[in-house]
C-alpha cells in the first residue's frame, strides 16, 4: 500500500519537504488566527528546526513572514468588505497586541487601518 497519501502515518519514513511546506502553508490558511509550526512538526513526527528550514528553503520567507502576510492580507480584506470594528478584526485574525497590529499594518500599507477602511472603501477625502 502506498503511505504517500496517509501523511500522518509516515512517523519513521522520510517526509518530502514538500509536504512538510504544503502543509505549513495550509495551516497559515486554514487556521492562522492560531497558526503554529509546532503543530506541523508535531503532526508530522519533525523538529521544528528542520521543517522551519524546509519553509523558508522552498518559500525564500520565514514561517512568521508568511503566517503575519496572511493575517494582514485578511485583515485589510475585512477592512474593506465588512462592518466588523477594528478592534473585532485585530482579534479575528490573531493579534493581542493591538498596537504590535497598528505597527505592523501601517508598515505594510502605508496608512493606520482606519485610514485605509476610509480610503478603500471610498467613505473617506471628498475630492475637492
Amino acid at each position: 500500500m502506498n503511505t504517500k497519501n496517509f501523511p500522518l502515518e509516515t512517523r519513521g519514513e522520510a517526509v518530502s519537504r514538500e509536504a512538510l511546506v504544503q502543509a505549513a502553508l495550509q495551516e497559515i490558511t486554514q487556521n492562522y488566527r492560531e497558526a503554529s509550526l509546532s503543530n506541523v512538526a508535531r503532526e508530522y513526527g519533525v523538529s521544528l528546526a528542520y521543517v522551519s528550514e524546509c519553509v523558508r528553503a522552498q518559500t525564500g520567507r520565514t514561517y512568521k513572514e508568511l503566517l503575519q502576510k496572511h493575517r494582514m492580507e485578511t485583515a485589510a480584506r475585512l477592512l474593506r468588505r465588512s462592518d466588523m470594528n477594528i478592534q473585532q478584526i485585530i482579534s479575528l485574525v490573531g493579534y493581542e497586541n493591538t498596537s504590535y497590529f497598528y505597527r505592523l499594518f501601517h508598515e505594510r500599507y502605508g496608512l493606520s487601518p482606519r485610514e485605509y477602511r476610509l480610503v478603500r472603501t471610498g467613505h473617506g477625502r471628498a475630492s475637492a
